[in-house]
C-alpha cells in the first residue's frame, strides 16, 4: 500500500516511530537499529515500508534500506512466521548477521531471538538457505558476479568467495574481481 513514508518525526518509542506526513500521523514499527539511527523528534525521516493487514489491525513496518525491507518480505513468506517475528530477527541479528546465521545453519543463534523457538529456527534456515546465497551475490555489482560466472564458477562458489572477501563494499568492481580470483586461485592449489 505505502512504498515509503517521508515525514517529520513526532516521537520515537523503542521500535515504534510516529511520523507526521503532511498532517497525517503514522505509527511505524522499525528494527531497533533503525530506530536508534533515525534523527531526533522534529527532524525529517525517510523509511521504506511494508503494510501488513492483520485480522484486527493494520500495521506499517519501516526500514532504512531496501535490502532490509526485501529481507523482511522474504522472512514473512515462511509458513507460521509473521511480521513481528521477522522484525525481531532483523532487530537482533541485523541484515548481515541474519545472512551469516542462515548460511552457517546456526540454529542456536537464531533461537536467541525473542519469539523464535527451535522448530521455527530450523524452518527459517531450511527455507532460506538457497535464498541467502543469492542475497550475498546480490549485494555486490552484477558485473562482478557475471564475470565470475563467465569464468565457469558456480553460484555457490561465487557466494562463498564473496563472503570471504573483507570490506567488499569499499572495493571497486575491478579490485573486487581481482580479490575474488586471488582467493579462488588459492583454493584451487
Amino acid at each position: 500500500m505505502f512504498a515509503f513514508l517521508e515525514g517529520k518525526i513526532v516521537e520515537k518509542r523503542g521500535s515504534e516511530v510516529l511520523l507526521n506526513v503532511s498532517g497525517m500521523g503514522f505509527s511505524v514499527q522499525v528494527p531497533l537499529e533503525t530506530a536508534e539511527a533515525l534523527p531526533d523528534a522534529g527532524d525529517v525521516a525517510f523509511l521504506w515500508t511494508y503494510t501488513y493487514f492483520g485480522e484486527k489491525e493494520l500495521k506499517i513496518f519501516g526500514f532504512s534500506t531496501k535490502r532490509e525491507l526485501e529481507l523482511f518480505k522474504t522472512i514473512i513468506q515462511i509458513p507460521k512466521v509473521g511480521p513481528q517475528v521477522a522484525l525481531s530477527i532483523i532487530s537482533h541479528l541485523g541484515y548481515e548477521g541474519f545472512l551469516k546465521v542462515v548460511e552457517e545453519g546456526d540454529v542456536s543463534s537464531l533461537k536467541k531471538v525473542p519469539r523464535v523457538g527451535e522448530k521455527t529456527a530450523k524452518r527459517i534456515i531450511s527455507e532460506l538457505r538457497d535464498v541467502v546465497g543469492r542475497a550475498v551475490s546480490d549485494s555486490v555489482s552484477s558485473d562482478v558476479v557475471e564475470a565470475l560466472k563467465s569464468l565457469g564458477y558456480t553460484e555457490r562458489e561465487i557466494a562463498g568467495v564473496l563472503k570471504a572477501v573483507k570490506e567488499k563494499d569499499r572495493l571497486s568492481d575491478e579490485q573486487l574481481l581481482k580479490e575474488c580470483l586471488r582467493i579462488l586461485g588459492d583454493r584451487a592449489v
